[in-house]
């Protein structure tokens, strides 16, 4: 599917607020409710828009903890097993396969210290082939964010 400069000014707005009405929409990028409704329908059949979420506060939620784990496997047969265990755990926000000494690298939300050796513990290094891990904890985050770059902006006066 080709995407127009329509298509990505859509996506730029939905991806900033994903609760904007399509009349909203379309008003600003000068097409009708219904011609936004199914350029969007089209973005989510062709696999650009993978779904809608609320975007929670973790540690108004109770998550305050946040942890870069990661996991050394003892041989690569062992991967798939592993990414099919991990889809199952809950507070682990992101995998990434590596390049390096480790294979995966976890991004794990957790309540506190307790629960995060607990996960370690009694869950990840319970899954096949888990032969080492190394765990990183955030003290702040400075960023978070899930926006794409799809608008190029200007770039800022220097002063």
């Amino acid at each position: 599917m080709t995407i127009d400069d329509i298509d990505l000014r859509i996506l730029d707005m939905l991806q900033r607020n994903g609760k904007l009405s399509q009349a909203k929409i379309a008003g600003a990028v000068g097409l009708t409710t219904p011609s936004v409704n199914e350029r969007i329908k089209k973005m989510e059949r062709h696999g650009m828009i993978k779904g809608f979420v609320a975007l929670l506060d973790h540690e108004k939620m109770g998550f305050p903890l946040t942890a870069y784990v990661d996991v050394a496997l003892e041989h690569p047969r062992f991967e798939k097993g592993f990414v099919d265990d991990l889809e199952k755990l809950l507070g682990v926000q992101e995998c990434h396969y590596l390049a390096g000494e480790y294979a995966y690298r976890l991004k794990v939300k957790a309540a506190d210290t307790a629960a995060l050796a607990d996960f370690l513990q009694r869950r990840l290094l319970s899954i096949k082939g888990v032969i080492r891990t190394r765990t990183e904890i955030s003290l702040s985050s400075k960023k978070e964010s899930t926006l794409l770059p799809l608008i190029i902006e200007a770039e800022p006066e220097k002063k």
